[in-house]
């Protein structure tokens, strides 16, 4: 157990660690310091005598942040200055009873939330090489992305730009869930991962009539929705939408399907000499050229729709199974991704800076990746030959 003077010092680096996060966060935060920190200062006392008592392990393995600490606290605090009168908020910091009252709520969120979490048995971290080189991927995509300059008069550049910033945090929530032992939850992430990534290429198939289009379904759905009142604006959208469902000759029956996947036929209405209908596997995953992942799509609506895999599917086949298909869109996505860079932003590898340093990291760690998926590949064989 530590003795009187070291608990001093942990205390002071606490305090220490307390001020680096106001001077980082107080712009943001626009509360009062002395009345947080005196709060952190007495819930970080009773947390400490608890991880006193704690085995080595449990307060080496459970130990809160100085972040999670205070971030609960102004939460909280946040709440209760939202539900009174501007005039009274500061009689509120000199309640001795609220004082209290905060300082027990934060520390029994800190023991139940962080110290005694429940989780899920993962079989796989944050930290294996599995979900850690393809988390390094996205988020060096995501800092190209946001480099980026786009046409400000293409919906198309602006569409794709949005589908590609979801898709890449699909795929990070996707790799989260897997590491905290959400498994199936990680399958369904999946699942829109692929139905976005189907969007995407359509869009990247089509002109700019085609991204048009699909921004003007948003407006269709919300109509249909009832989430639209102005009338002048209903009656404008239903024009629109009666006039796009006779150029393309949708019969009035088909409307709710039109409204869902309408958009696609203004790219195509046959696709390799076949109708394309206005549905997912019909119609956008046969068009974007992903038929082959049909049995993984249905594994994931499985588990979306609680059946009985949701409860007892393998936990090792599906995390394996979901990293299989997770890395095999991803080189997919990525792959897409710079040739766009390259190709329609007309980006110099050589002389924009942050294409060229992806590359220069792509180059660096491509191989490690591919191994990697290989491994994994030979993984999903193995539980699927047996």
């Amino acid at each position: 157990m530590p003795n009187e003077k070291e608990n001093a010092m942990i205390y002071q680096i606490d305090e220490n660690l307390f001020e680096v996060f106001w001077d980082t966060y107080k712009d943001k935060l626009n509360l009062n310091k002395d009345f947080i920190k005196k709060v952190f200062l007495a819930v970080d006392l009773k947390y400490k005598n608890i991880i006193a008592e704690a085995t080595v392990s449990d307060a080496l393995l459970k130990n809160v942040s100085v972040y999670d600490m205070v971030n609960y606290i102004c939460a909280e605090h946040y709440f209760h200055l939202a539900m009174i009168k501007a005039e009274l908020k500061s009689s509120l910091e000199n309640d001795e009873n609220y004082f209290k009252q905060l300082v027990n709520i934060c520390f029994d969120k800190l023991i139940i939330n962080e110290f005694g979490n429940v989780n899920s048995k993962a079989v796989i971290s944050k930290y294996s090489v599995e979900t850690s080189i393809l988390e390094m991927f996205v988020n060096k995509l995501f800092v190209l992305l946001g480099s980026l300059k786009l046409d400000a008069n293409s919906s198309k550049q602006k569409l794709q730009a949005d589908i590609y910033a979801k898709c890449f945090m699909l795929i990070k929530s996707t790799l989260d869930q897997l590491c905290e032992g959400l498994e199936t939850e990680a399958m369904s992430s999946w699942r829109t991962f692929h139905e976005l990534l189907c969007v995407l290429r359509v869009i990247t198939k089509g002109d700019e009539k085609v991204a048009q289009a699909y921004f003007r379904h948003l407006n269709y759905g919300s109509y249909n929705r009832g989430e639209i009142k102005d009338e002048n604006e209903v009656a404008k959208i239903t024009k629109q939408m009666e006039e796009d469902m006779q150029i393309l000759e949708v019969k009035k029956a088909n409307k709710e399907k039109f409204i869902n996947y309408g958009w696609i036929h203004w790219a195509f209405k046959r696709y390799n000499d076949e109708e394309v209908k206005m549905n997912f596997l019909g119609g956008l995953q046969k068009v974007a050229d992903l038929t082959e992942y049909k049995k993984f799509y249905e594994i994931a609506s499985d588990v979306t729709h609680s059946t009985p895999l949701l409860v007892y599917a393998n936990k090792m086949n599906l995390t394996t199974t979901t990293l299989k298909i997770t890395y095999e869109q991803f080189f997919l996505i990525e792959t897409m991704f710079v040739n766009w860079c390259l190709n329609d932003l007309n980006l110099d590898a050589n002389k924009y800076q942050p294409l060229k340093d992806y590359l220069i990291f792509k180059k660096i760690y491509k191989g490690k990746i591919e191994i990697i998926y290989q491994n994994i590949n030979a993984k999903y064989n193995a539980f699927n030959n047996n």
